[in-house]
């Protein structure tokens, strides 16, 4: 990643747009999709983000891009999911709502000129992972959903795939450049030698591994569950980090939010890769960089959060981690660097 794209990527998690209203969201859906629906807030890192509710129940995410962001980067996660609708079109993700002209998005200037593009998707009812008991069982379905999902996207293409991205786990070393912002961070020397050890050795597997679009953010709030069965995955939502990158990388994202306190953390890694591994078998160089990629991923959701609070004081998106939190991530990227692959 250059300078420069890295600083283009990084704009557009800097608040500095003025924010939708409920209003303005609702007029929008309304006019430009011919829905009739209550509009309410949720979060995002980048897009203004709005729950549609309409009268009869039906729900809808209303997504409006950042104004620093490339229509092009924009249009890569409805190409996805419009992809995936024709090859597996079972698979539990939302699905692109049509404006009232028949097409995937639309374009208008808010009330402060700028242009901004506009996306509405349907709404995948569920309970997120985070919120959940943890399983044994729920670990291998989750892997196993990863893996049905890296097939899905194994043929997709897209001009802005390639784009640079800050959580990509090829640019884990970037993430070091974050910490000069950071200066009162927890335990700041040690995250900045963990990470300048995951990205050498990251940097030495990185060409034996196989190389595709992936989802990048299959974390345990873009992982639901069925309510009644926690084991059971109903939905995988959120496709705004989508990038060309490691295929192994998905599985290390999804193993980083599976290891709850108490539990041996090799189980369970072992139990997502075996779910993973039962749809699409890992390489042996795969599984080596493995616990690497886990690492890197446990201590970028410490700078990258952290970071975008420094940046965005105002911002919802992110909590403030307490400093055992941080503590405790740092001990495990330690002890993820020394442990031998899961299987």
């Amino acid at each position: 990643m250059t300078g420069a794209g890295l600083e283009a990527f990084m704009a557009t998690m800097v608040g500095s747009t003025a924010a939708v209203s409920t209003d303005e969201a609702e007029r929008l859906a309304r006019d430009r999709y011919g829905l009739t629906a209550t509009a309410a807030r949720l979060t995002g890192e980048r897009d203004e983000n709005f729950r549609l509710t309409c009268a009869d129940g039906t729900q809808y995410v209303l997504k409006i891009a950042s104004a620093a962001e490339e229509p092009e980067i924009t249009d890569l996660p409805t190409a996805a999911l419009l992809h995936l609708e024709r090859v597996d079109p079972g698979f539990p993700c939302p699905r692109v709502v049509r404006t009232l002209e028949g097409g995937t998005l639309c374009r208008y200037r808010d009330r402060t000129g700028l242009e901004r593009t506009v996306r509405i998707l349907t709404y995948v009812p569920g309970k997120t992972l985070r919120s959940t008991m943890r399983s044994r069982a729920q670990r291998v379905a989750s892997g196993r959903i990863a893996a049905r999902l890296g097939l899905a996207l194994r043929e997709f293409t897209h001009p802005a795939a390639r784009r640079p991205l800050i959580w990509d786990s090829r640019n884990v070393g970037r993430v070091v450049g974050l910490l000069e912002d950071l200066p009162e961070l927890t335990e700041r020397e040690h995250v900045m030698s963990l990470l300048e050890r995951v990205a050498m050795v990251a940097d030495g597997g990185w060409p034996r591994l196989r190389q595709q679009v992936i989802h990048n953010d299959l974390n345990d709030m873009n992982l639901l569950v069925d309510p009644h069965d926690e084991a059971v995955i109903v939905g995988v939502i959120d496709f705004g980090d989508l990038v060309h990158t490691a295929l192994v990388a998905d599985i290390a994202i999804v193993a980083a939010d599976q290891l709850a306190a108490g539990e041996s953390v090799r189980d369970s890694i072992a139990a997502v890769v075996m779910g993973y591994h039962e749809t699409l078998p890992l390489l042996p160089s795969e599984l080596d960089l493995l616990n690497p990629l886990i690492a890197g991923r446990v201590l970028t959701d410490v700078v990258i959060p952290a970071w975008h609070r420094r940046r965005n004081p105002g911002g919802t998106h992110y909590s403030d981690l307490l400093p055992e939190t941080v503590r405790a991530r740092v001990d495990l990227a330690a002890e993820l660097l020394f442990m031998g692959p899961p299987l």
